[in-house]
């Protein structure tokens, strides 16, 4: 036990200017590691025959994407809406702006994919630069916390890539064909939307370790967020009714439900909280 006081004494008298080193060395590691594994998906072959027609791994994955979020008549979720709007993938076009439009896309998705292979490294090294400062008993809260961080995050993630994203691209190519427009969108765009709605979708699902938090120090209490759970979950539909781009309720509703349920469990979470400092 004096040995981790020791540690923790030695890392509080370290100067600020030798934490912000490294933190910044944490990052640089964590930033090397990310850009390897990218660069390894542009490099390794996405077939064994490889020698006859060589195809980076990320574009095949590329392909892989675009089948799953825009062949609306194969995904359980979008086969009935598709149907009912008469929307089908061969609507829709993808094409390239510029010469480098397919490289950029396939770096949204390789960073999209680095985000989630790669999340264990980088939670790792964020441990281990605050691990130093930290008691037995504070590193076992801290544990569970990064675990909760990574797993909340990841499943945030995979729900906006197999509900949210198809759900927003069959109303949005809908919409374009009764506008009497072609459904034509750049691969770039495409490719962006997709990163940026699983990673904000991801970010999104880590609502109830925001409040735990705020619990912890007393900002909020669990009898405050039971009196104004009307105000909260219509904030949330608000929110979500802005970030969704197709104008109709579905998107929203999807997009909404899974953080009505998380701040329910918000809730339960800061009783137990409230009584365990309590007891």
């Amino acid at each position: 036990m004096s040995e981790k006081k020791e540690e923790k004494e030695e890392f509080e008298e370290k100067s600020l200017q030798e934490h912000v080193f490294e933190m910044l060395e944490t990052l640089r590691k964590i930033l090397i590691y990310n850009i390897v594994f990218i660069i390894t998906l542009f490099l390794i072959p996405s077939s064994s025959n490889f020698l006859e027609k060589y195809q980076p791994l990320i574009f095949r994955l590329m392909e892989i994407t675009q089948q799953q979020i825009l062949g609306f008549e194969n995904n359980e979720i979008t086969a009935p809406i598709a149907s009912f709007l008469g929307v089908n993938s061969s609507d829709v076009i993808l094409i390239a702006h510029g010469w480098f439009d397919s490289i950029v896309a396939a770096l949204y998705l390789a960073a999209l994919i680095a985000i989630i292979v790669m999340g264990p490294v980088t939670v790792f090294f964020v441990y281990k630069f605050i691990e130093p400062g930290l008691y037995p008993h504070e590193k076992r809260v801290v544990k569970k916390y990064v675990v909760a961080i990574f797993l909340l995050f990841t499943s945030g993630i995979i729900y906006a890539y197999f509900v949210i994203m198809p759900l927003m691209f069959v109303i949005s190519v809908w919409l374009t064909i009764i506008g009497g427009a072609k459904p034509i969108f750049t691969i770039e765009n495409f490719f962006n939307t997709v990163f940026l709605g699983c990673v904000s979708t991801g970010i999104l699902f880590m609502l109830p370790l925001f409040i735990m938090l705020l619990a912890k120090i007393g900002v909020v209490s669990s009898e405050t967020l039971q009196k104004n759970w009307r105000l909260v979950i219509f904030s949330v539909f608000a929110f979500t009714a802005i970030i969704t781009p197709d104008p109709t309720p579905i998107s929203m509703i999807a997009l909404s439900v899974p953080f009505v349920v998380l701040y329910s469990i918000s809730v339960y979470l800061v009783k137990r909280i409230e009584k365990s400092e309590k007891s």
